[in-house]
């Protein structure tokens, strides 16, 4: 089989609205062999996994392997960010193999510079086709929440909600990027993944749709709006059973219904209720950057930058290299000693300061976590929320294997001499890589400070569980099958009485719990949610009944690990979940 490689320069295509198609079909008309590449969303989000379907036939005799190398780029000439994947695709001979493949996105952290500029283009190259170029990229307006129209809302709508939308932004202090209101889809192609839903803030999707998708993409829309996504029904007539009830605290997100004429939306009302809400892609660049008060920041302390050692050894090396080598080690009438003294100044420069480093700050690194997990025991699922911060010494490698599939995002922190991605013009350009389970590129960084929020689903039957009392109006009873210690814990039952944990429970044991009082509860979430910023545990306080709060030193199987060598000494593991009566 002949080997070519094709380069598809591509944009989130915002306004060709062309079936979502990234290049047209490849057909090699010796072998027979075609290829398809084709997005799901039109345009991509502005971060997360975007899903793009593949349909390779391979016409050839033999078996053969299609090879794909994915590059996100931001279209920023000063800092131009990426992130590069691989992915490969079996073909046996004279068959037609399909599939969605998750392609991660890099945010364009350059919008710290305030310009609001957030073009993106993805280039693919593989093996097997013929070179061709098909170009295009799209610029969004960072202020605007990513949201996901799906056609039928789209085809009557999105014209004139993008004018609307162009309206606004003209009329606004500042007018940067296109006017894109939304991302065409078709129901029928959303993955069976939420990562593929994980660059989006909104869905828009009918009810019609709701009722005709697989079981595994309603799965996918659910598990997102655990993770803060917000799905958004809209129906005619009166609201239909077959929907999910609404709920403002579907776990971080929502779930909420709205009316219409089956025809157009209500275009002042419908771009009002998106562009008013925070976007995860700003809570990427500012939301941590702006928070100097964040408390996995306050739990390693202050790090001095000791610009007095700079100096004092740049001025000791100026010394000896300059008059004490001139004048002592290679005097006058024996310069050539210069092409020997000078190389072994440096050489013993460069080991004082390399050895002053490790001194100062050892190999590895010191860091603080804080790991979310939101059990559902009627799903099976834990959905674990992570955010980490760490401080570097020197580090020996830098790339490291996740267990799972999970979004891992690096997270812009307030400006200081180690932070190596702030919010500001000079911020050090994003540049990482995926290959399977491996992650490479600068998440972490030698003598710098870093930050990550990561997000993972774990298929999981950790649960507690309630026991009947010893009488009816005794204390509940809860039996613990988690698979770590719990320290603390808060339980709101049916009727709204809110109970706590007297003791540490462990895994097999059960305990009798304790009255407590709702104040203590909501001053408990206040302040163990501190170190997760942006959402809070207060979030499910909306509807607190049947359900538990928990805290834990550890929770192995649920924590996401990354660099072996960050020694983590924060480790602080928050628990909510379901815990429904005997």
């Amino acid at each position: 089989m002949k080997h070519w490689f094709l380069m598809v320069s591509l944009g989130w295509v915002a306004h060709a609205h062309s079936q979502d198609v990234i290049t047209d079909d490849f057909l090699d008309k010796g072998l027979g062999s075609r290829l398809a590449i084709r997005s799901v969303f039109d345009p991509m989000p502005p971060a997360g996994y975007a899903p793009v379907r593949i349909v390779a036939t391979n016409g050839a005799s033999a078996d053969s392997v299609w090879r794909f190398q994915f590059s996100s780029e931001t279209q920023d000439y000063r800092r131009k960010q990426s992130h590069v994947s691989t992915l490969n695709l079996p073909v046996p001979a004279a068959s037609t193999q399909s599939a969605v493949f998750l392609v991660p996105l890099v945010a364009n952290y350059s919008n710290g510079s305030g310009y609001g500029n957030n073009g993106h283009a993805l280039n693919i190259e593989f093996s097997g086709g013929e070179v061709r170029k098909f170009s295009a990229y799209d610029n969004r307006v960072s202020e605007f929440a990513a949201v996901a129209i799906s056609k039928p809302l789209a085809d009557g709508s999105l014209s004139a909600l993008e004018e609307e939308v162009e309206k606004l932004n003209k009329a606004g202090s500042r007018y940067y990027g296109e006017s894109i209101f939304g991302s065409r889809f078709t129901a029928e192609d959303l993955p069976e993944d939420w990562l593929g839903l994980s660059g989006f803030d909104f869905i828009m999707l009918t009810d019609l749709e709701w009722q005709k998708v697989s079981p595994g993409v309603r799965m996918a829309l659910l598990q997102w709006c655990r993770f803060g996504g917000a799905l958004h029904f809209y129906y005619t007539g009166a609201r239909p059973a077959s929907l999910p009830p609404d709920n403002p605290a579907y776990g971080l997100g929502e779930i909420q219904s709205y009316t219409w004429n089956g025809s157009k939306l209500p275009v002042k009302e419908t771009v009002k209720r998106y562009r008013e809400e925070n976007s995860h892609f700003s809570q990427l660049i500012e939301g941590h950057a702006k928070n100097k008060k964040w408390g996995l920041l306050q739990a390693l302390g202050t790090r001095n930058f000791n610009s007095w050692q700079v100096v004092a050894f740049l001025v000791i090396f100026g010394v000896l290299v300059g008059p004490v080598n001139l004048f002592i080690l290679a005097p006058s009438g024996q310069r050539h000693r210069l092409f020997v003294t000078t190389p072994l100044l440096s050489l013993g420069a460069s080991a004082v300061m390399v050895g002053l480093i490790l001194f100062q700050d050892g190999i590895g690194g010191k860091g603080a976590r804080v790991t979310f997990i939101d059990l559902e025991p009627a799903e099976a699922t834990a959905y674990v929320v992570q955010k980490q911060f760490a401080r570097t010494g020197m580090l020996l490698g830098s790339s490291f294997e996740v267990k799972q599939p999970a979004l891992i995002e690096p997270l812009a922190l307030p400006s200081s001499p180690w932070v190596k991605l702030d919010f500001s013009d000079a911020s050090q350009p994003v540049n990482l890589r995926q290959e399977g389970p491996l992650r490479s590129g600068n998440y972490f960084q030698s003598r710098a400070e870093q930050a990550q929020m990561i997000r993972a689903s774990i298929s999981t039957r950790a649960r507690l569980e309630l026991q009947p009392g010893a009488s009816p109006e005794g204390p509940p009873v809860v039996v613990s099958a988690l698979g770590f210690t719990v320290e603390e814990m808060f339980y709101v039952d049916a009727g709204g009485k809110v109970w706590s944990l007297a003791s540490p429970l462990a895994t097999g044991q059960k305990a009798a719990l304790t009255p407590a009082t709702m104040d203590q509860l909501t001053d408990w979430c206040a302040r163990r949610g501190e170190a997760l910023a942006v959402k809070t545990l207060g979030k499910y306080l909306t509807e607190p009944r049947n359900h538990f709060f928990a805290s834990a030193q550890a929770a192995p199987g649920f924590t996401q690990e990354t660099l072996p060598s960050i020694r983590w000494q924060q480790n602080e593991v928050l628990v909510h979940g379901s815990l429904p009566p005997p």
